[in-house]
Parts: structure tokens; C-alpha cells; sequence
């Protein structure tokens, strides 16, 4: 959660010229929005899915500025006014398990400000050996190492997707989990990868209607 709150913080402080505010007080608002952050998401945090809490971790400059940024600010010692300027109020950033992403306006697409790419591969690996886990069935997946590896009962490789292209178990052995007989391997590709498609569906339904769109921060 800590390199998340950071790339989350980081997202926020970059509007704010160096011009408007010193350095050591624009430090001293970086690490007061850290502390807040990590604050509100204690309890709020799972790595093992992502998506849930999404929106109440989601901080905004809708119709207002979010109460987490006036109370960095207070905390920093920092006139909210330097925020109130500089913040674009048609943005919302969300801070989840191994991504920070945003979107400008209301129409606007889900941009990536921060990405854990390893991270959230594992948690598509094992979303695919909780989607076809099913006991007594044809298929084998091994999903929790890479690459993941679909076979048929009796050892036959069906799909496999990443590192090498041989068949067979690696050294350490194949961990099966057994997959429902009534999908292919296309569709259990598919299912693997549906976590990761229903981010934007699930985000674009978070905010309301926003005025015209701002500049975007550098990662």
C-alpha cells in the first residue's frame, strides 16, 4: 500500500507549481496527503481484490475539493487556497492494490498514472484458479506459477500462456487445480483476463457530470 500512497500523493502535488508554494512546504503537503491517505485506507486495502472499495479510495475535485485534500492541507499547515487554484475540478484518481489511475471529465477514458505490472498479473493468475476450480472435471490448470499452463486429465497441454512453449511439468512439479469441463480453453483466456476488463466499466459509472477538461500530470 505505501508505494501505492506515494504515486497517490505524488498524482496530486505535481499540479502545484514550484512557483506557487516553497519547497519545503510543498514536501511537508506530499507527506501530510501520505499520512492521510494511508489513514483513511487502513482496513480498506485488498490485495487479493482489488477492485472492492475502489470508489470509497477514490479522492476527487468534483464540486469541491475532497475532504482528504483540505485535511492534508490543515495538516500541512497549507492554505487550501494553494489547492482550490491549482487542482483541476473535473478529476477523480483512484488508488487501488498495485495501479493509481485517473480520468478527466465525466467521458473521459481511465488513464494509468502508476502500475504494479507483476503485481496484478498474479492476481489475473489466480483469478483463473478460482474461476475453473471445479472438482472431478477434464481439464488441469496450473495458474500460480508462469507460465500458466492448461492441461487435459490425462496430462495432454492444452493452452499455455508466457514463458517457454515446451510441454510437460516444470522440475518443481505442476500445482492442478481442475477446471469445468464445459469450457474451452479459449474461454477460460477469457475469464482469466475479465478482471482486468471490468475496471473501466465499474469506474465509468463512479462520478456525475464535470466541467470542461484540465492538463493531466507528468508520472
Amino acid at each position: 500500500m505505501q508505494t501505492e500512497v506515494e504515486n497517490a500523493a505524488k498524482f496530486w502535488i505535481n499540479y502545484i507549481p514550484d512557483s506557487s508554494l516553497a519547497s519545503d512546504k510543498k514536501e511537508a503537503l506530499r507527506k501530510a496527503l501520505v499520512e492521510v491517505l494511508l489513514e483513511k485506507y487502513m482496513g480498506h486495502w485488498h490485495i487479493e481484490r482489488t477492485m472492492l472499495g475502489s470508489a470509497y479510495r477514490s479522492i476527487s475535485n468534483w464540486r469541491g475539493l475532497d475532504t482528504v485534500l483540505v485535511k492534508a492541507a490543515h495538516r500541512a499547515r497549507i492554505s487550501v487556497d494553494v489547492l482550490e487554484r491549482w487542482l483541476p475540478r473535473d478529476q477523480i484518481m483512484w488508488c487501488d492494490p498495485y495501479s493509481v489511475t485517473y480520468r478527466v471529465g465525466d467521458h473521459g477514458s481511465v488513464l494509468t498514472f502508476y502500475e504494479d505490472k507483476h503485481g496484478l498479473l498474479e492476481i489475473v493468475k489466480k483469478s483463473v484458479a478460482e474461476k475453473v476450480s471445479r472438482p472431478g472435471s477434464d481439464f488441469v490448470i496450473s495458474a500460480y506459477t508462469t507460465p500458466v499452463v492448461i492441461r487435459s486429465a490425462d496430462g495432454v497441454e492444452i493452452s499455455r500462456r508466457g514463458g517457454s512453449s515446451s510441454a510437460g511439468p516444470s522440475a518443481g512439479g505442476v500445482q492442478g487445480l481442475h477446471a469445468s469441463p464445459t469450457k474451452g480453453a479459449n474461454d477460460l483466456r477469457r475469464s482469466a483476463m475479465s478482471p482486468l476488463r471490468q475496471v473501466s466499466s465499474y469506474r465509468s459509472s463512479v462520478t456525475e457530470s464535470a466541467p470542461p477538461r484540465w492538463s493531466t500530470p507528468s508520472s
